[in-house]
């Protein structure tokens, strides 16, 4: 069972095309079914395999720790992907269907609450509308023209402590991690209890080099990235350096 892939349905997955153009990639069920979606397996010591898989072509793939406590919505293995358009073959067909492509959907998810903070830059027009959307939603925004287009810095103001389950991550990290390194990491996520992204993060002239200088475990859940990708970023920078 141990090989057996395992759908985790999200509706941040991207559509399948539908011309007749785009031939489905090679990753399939083994009934021959085109896979879709975001696909987890477990393998030996105590680690997880993710992979997400675009009409059959991979986006992204990790291997990291197992953290089986935590979860939330804002959390997902699309969000990375989505926001920075990855693909695992630069020659494979992508969903990605323009420059903006990554830019919209940051704004989108921003707005519908599905990743608690994030940069885009779109065009004039687009982004006013973006900010006449954003009225209620608990967002707060900086933003600034370049050009002809705008780039907004944008984040919940709701704090971490509402937003996520930090006692189970906590709890994951001193298991997925070594002691001393894990201790670093957990004492950045207590001591964000009462911030907020749009607090720590969007206000202020420093913000986003505040945010560039932040620990790993915060910045990675703040962009809602999975924290089992994060954490194997941790280990890969200790046995780096």
């Amino acid at each position: 069972m141990a090989d057996v892939w395992t759908l985790n349905p999200d509706y941040r997955t991207p559509r399948v095309p539908t011309d007749q153009a785009t031939e489905p990639g090679p990753w399939r069920h083994p009934d021959g079914q085109v896979m879709n979606g975001a696909y987890e397996r477990r393998r030996p010591k105590r680690r997880t395999e993710v992979v997400t898989v675009w009409y059959g072509y991979a986006l992204s793939r990790c291997l990291g720790p197992r953290m089986p406590r935590f979860s939330s919505p804002l959390v997902s293995a699309w969000n990375p992907v989505l926001a920075q358009g990855l693909s695992c073959d630069p020659g494979a067909p992508t969903p990605y269907r323009d420059e903006h492509w990554c830019d919209r959907w940051i704004a989108e998810a921003l707005l519908y609450g599905r990743k608690p903070y994030g940069t885009f830059t779109l065009p004039a027009e687009e982004a006013l509308r973006w900010f006449a959307k954003s009225g209620g939603t608990g967002l707060v925004y900086r933003a600034r023209a370049e050009g002809a287009a705008v780039r907004v810095v944008a984040g919940t103001t709701e704090p971490y402590e509402r937003l996520f389950d930090l006692d189970s991550l906590i709890a994951d990290y001193h298991e997925a991690l070594p002691p001393g390194r894990a201790a670093a990491e957990v004492a950045a996520l207590e001591s964000h209890r009462g911030l907020s992204p749009a607090l720590a993060y969007v206000l202020g002239e420093d913000a986003e080099a505040r945010f560039a200088a932040a620990p790993r475990s915060v910045r990675g859940l703040t962009l809602g990235y999975p924290p089992r990708e994060t954490a194997a970023r941790v280990a890969a920078d200790m046995l780096a350096g």
